[in-house]
């Protein structure tokens, strides 16, 4: 313990000489916040150029539930994608990979008439804007109101002629049952009141994530530095094992990426609605947020050092370090949120640690998420984390010609 105290003071002493790269892992995610905050606000208000998908499943067998549904695919707007199981569309839905899923239950034609009919329920993804969702509902209401006035006259003229009326029907129309029809839900904040994602809410977490793994630059060069001076030898020769030398990086720069943590978070709550941008809301889970901070800073921190010691100069390591975050950042939906890649992309954006973390970040801020709904992403991170340790200290052990 006293070796890895001695190796942590060492790295904090070096940080402080190099004060300037310390200093940019703070003004970057800063600048990179409070301008996309600032410059995405009415895009993320208004949903503008996103393709809106549904799911529609039809439970019903009857010729009225199949003109209902018929007459929500006539919307443009909106496209359809066809049926399927009900709980794996409501988890896709959940988790913003569709946008909605409509399901049309057994026994709505029969009990459309009652007082207390089987309703179709719409179900809204997180990420879709207020404008948006009520859109779509109004879309669905209106292809429901269509249905119901066409059976209500069916029953009028049944009334008109004289003719018996038809079982478990009312004893004539009554309009104002046209509201009880449809039945919605938004899966974002359903455990509370209802808050709708905004510009803020997505950028503080995306690059927040950026920068937490670009500290892998910093680190990468400082090991390398030492490597090339003979320190990492000298260290080596006083019996430090390869977990020791590396513990004593991944402390301190932990370290570093909680104050990053806390200091964007500040941002987003204070400083972008003084400049008119909306304000960041961080939920009601604080044990999920700090257990996300830990993974994602460990995960970051691992990584940086087995990039460290995969290349032999720092030109290598600013590359390898520049180029890996920047195709992280893309497929884990930093530069373009996960909502609006088509399903392959948000497939294949599942393999990027960062979008592991932020997923984790949002369940905690956006969905009222809590450390039980976090604990898989944040597995997930430390597993890498523990991965990236293991091949760095494998890499460490192994002869090297400089």
């Amino acid at each position: 313990m006293t070796a890895l105290w001695q190796l942590v003071r060492k790295e904090l002493l070096v940080l402080r000489r190099d004060w300037h790269a310390l200093a940019l892992l703070f003004v970057m995610p800063t600048a990179f916040i409070v301008l996309m905050s600032l410059a995405l606000r009415d895009v993320f208000s208004a949903g503008r150029g996103t393709p809106f998908t549904y799911h529609l499943v039809n439970h019903d067998v009857a010729p009225e539930s199949d003109s209902l549904a018929a007459a929500i695919r006539r919307h443009e707007a909106f496209r359809d994608l066809g049926a399927g199981d009900d709980t794996a569309l409501l988890d896709d839905v959940r988790h913003d990979r569709n946008h909605f899923l409509v399901v049309i239950p057994a026994g709505f034609s029969q009990t459309m008439m009652n007082a207390a009919p089987r309703p179709v329920a719409i179900s809204s993804a997180p990420g879709v804007d207020a404008a948006t969702r009520q859109l779509f509902e109004a879309a669905v209401r209106e292809a429901a109101s269509r249905v119901y006035v066409q059976r209500a006259m069916e029953e009028l003229t049944v009334l008109l002629t004289g003719l018996p009326t038809p079982p478990g029907a009312r004893k004539g129309p009554a309009m104002d049952g046209v509201e009880r029809l449809v039945a919605a839900t938004s899966l974002y904040g359903t455990d509370g009141p209802v808050r709708r994602p905004t510009s803020v809410q997505q950028n503080v977490p995306a690059w927040l994530i950026f920068s937490m793994f670009f500290v892998a630059l910093p680190l990468s060069t400082t090991w390398l530095q030492e490597r090339r001076q003979g320190t990492l030898a000298k260290l080596r020769s006083l019996g430090l094992a390869p977990q020791t030398l590396l513990a004593g990086k991944v402390v301190p720069y932990v370290a570093i990426n909680l104050v990053q943590v806390a200091l964007m978070l500040a941002v987003g709550v204070w400083l972008v609605p003084l400049l008119g941008g909306d304000a960041l809301t961080l939920g009601h889970s604080v044990a999920g947020l700090v257990v996300m901070s830990l993974a994602v800073s460990a995960a970051a921190v691992s990584y940086g050092l087995l990039i460290a010691n995969l290349v032999s100069t720092t030109e290598q390591a600013t590359i390898l370090t520049g180029v890996s975050n920047l195709l992280l950042a893309l497929l884990g939906g930093v530069m373009v949120p996960r909502v609006v890649m088509p399903e392959a992309m948000q497939r294949l954006s599942a393999l990027s640690p960062m979008s592991w973390g932020l997923e984790g970040f949002l369940d905690v801020m956006l969905r009222d998420g809590d450390l039980r709904t976090v604990a898989p992403r944040a597995l997930l991170l430390a597993g890498f984390a523990v991965m990236s340790l293991v091949l760095g200290a494998l890499l460490l052990r192994r002869p090297r010609v400089e």
